[in-house]
Formats: C-alpha cells, structure tokens, sequence
C-alpha cells in the first residue's frame, strides 16, 4: 500500500472537521504527492464522496476571504482531479449504432400579427394632478 493509499484509507474514519482539515492542508499543498492521494481517494467512492463535501465546505468557508480566487482555483482543481474516471478495461460486448433518420427541414413562412386592439390596462395607481404653485406676495 502507498503512502497515499493509507492516507486515503486513514481519512475513511475521521470525523467531518478534521477531514476538512486534513483536505485544507493537501489543497493547499498541491505538490504531487498531494495529486497521488488525489487519484488514491477517487478509486474509493464512499471516501471521494466524503471528500467532494468537504471541499464544497472548503468553498463556502473561503467565499467572500481575501484569498477567495485563489482557494476556488484550487478547489476547482481537486474536484476536477476527482471528478476524472478511470481508464477501464474495453467491454466486450458489441455497441450496436442506432440509427435514427433525419427530419425534413421545414421552411417557416414569417407572418406579420396585428398588434392587439385592447385599451391600455386600468392601473392600480391613483391618478397624479399637478397644480400651478400659488402666486408668492412680495
């Protein structure tokens, strides 16, 4: 087992707020062996998903931090990480293509409408008078 396998394997029984604080440390490290315990969490799905909700944690923590930008880069580029499969084996199964025939194309004919005849709508609003001001005595 690799360093970054036990790692991984280490992280499956931590509580929620010291994963995130172990997750906080490797995002930031970004060397790689951060990468390597990266690839050795997705081959896990019950621990990647673990880790995909603390580093959205890690996202709402930094919103509106000084170093807001940097952090999001950073966690955009471990959930890619995460987010990459495993190259499989090929199946052996035939793929079978279906075939779907194409639409006709249908030519729309443009059509001027008449612009509606209805009076304008009542408003709610009560109607504004305005008055000449009073003449001033000088």
């Amino acid at each position: 087992m690799t360093k970054a396998q036990r790692i991984a394997a280490a992280w499956a029984g931590l509580p929620a707020s010291e994963l995130i604080d172990q997750v906080r440390l490797l995002v930031k490290a970004r060397d790689a062996a951060a990468r390597a315990v990266w690839s050795a969490v997705r081959e896990d799905p019950v621990i990647a998903a673990r880790v995909r909700g603390a580093l959205a944690g890690l996202k709402a923590e930094y919103r509106g931090h000084r170093d807001e930008a940097m952090w999001l880069m950073w966690i955009g580029q471990v959930q890619q990480q995460l987010a990459v499969q495993a190259v499989a084996a090929p199946v052996a199964e035939p793929v079978v293509e279906e075939v779907v025939p194409e639409p006709e194309p249908v030519v729309a004919q443009w059509v001027p409408q008449p612009a509606p005849t209805s009076p304008r709508p009542v408003s709610d609003a009560p109607p504004v008078l305005f008055q000449e001001p009073a003449p001033s005595a000088n």
